[in-house]
């Protein structure tokens, strides 16, 4: 159903690029305080809130549009099961993540020559861990709002905060130490930081099996309430 419509999935799949270039262009290389060309810092944060916004976002409201057009209503004269609903949406979703995670690499790497120390398979673990956490935030999300007026303020108090607190256009070193505080307890946090870690540097198991520990955890809890409280219901 989602890859059927050619237009959501062109701008799901290309705006984050379109985001990522007009990053790269900006002359704001030196306000984050590093070496680093800002086209390669900033590559992994871009990824990372690409992957939160594909499921808090783009997830939720599709649930709701279902919703709203009476599809889940059909969906609930089939044997099909809750978990077997939530493991597909997931599933079909984190597809295109990697779509995503790939186009925006290729791009990084022949565009502005951003680095990649090709550290494949933490990247991939990061990836699928990560986008599974936000593709869950995303179905909890459209249980509890019932139409779009109601999912976009959840949406945006959720969203808004990972996205300038998270890691991704600069170090949360940057902000107050109230704000690292609050920071440090986003998963996206250190979604954004172990693919900083896999995309810049060589492979250090402690850097990145911290990241992807604590992004276990998330995981963990998320499944859990995800379980608990999703329901397919109009």
């Amino acid at each position: 159903m989602f890859y059927r419509e050619k237009e959501g999935f062109y701008w799901t799949v290309l705006m984050p690029a379109f985001i990522y270039i007009a990053l790269s262009v900006l002359p704001i290389g030196k306000a984050i305080g590093s070496n680093l060309k800002y086209s390669s810092y900033v590559l992994p944060g871009i990824i990372a809130m690409t992957i939160m916004q594909g499921g808090v976002y783009s997830l939720a409201y599709w649930m709701v549009d279902l919703k709203a057009r009476g599809i889940i209503k059909r969906l609930l004269a089939t044997p099909l099961k809750q978990w077997q609903l939530a493991l597909s949406l997931v599933s079909a979703r984190l597809v295109i993540v990697i779509i995503q995670v790939i186009i925006l690499t290729l791009l990084g790497i022949l565009a502005f020559g951003a680095s990649f120390a090709g550290n494949v398979i933490s990247t991939l673990i990061l990836v699928l861990i990560g986008g599974a956490i936000f593709l869950l935030v995303g179905l909890l999300i459209s249980t509890f709002a019932k139409s779009y007026d109601a999912a976009a303020p959840i949406t945006s108090a959720i969203a808004l905060p990972m996205t300038f607190l998270g890691n991704i256009f600069y170090p949360i070193e940057a902000l107050p130490h109230a704000l690292q505080i609050f920071a440090r307890m986003l998963p996206i946090t250190y979604l954004a930081d172990g693919l900083r870690q896999a995309y810049l540097y060589p492979f250090n198991f402690g850097k990145i099996g911290f990241d992807i520990l604590i992004l276990g955890i998330w995981l963990a809890v998320m499944l859990v309430i995800t379980l608990a409280v999703f329901r397919l219901k109009e």
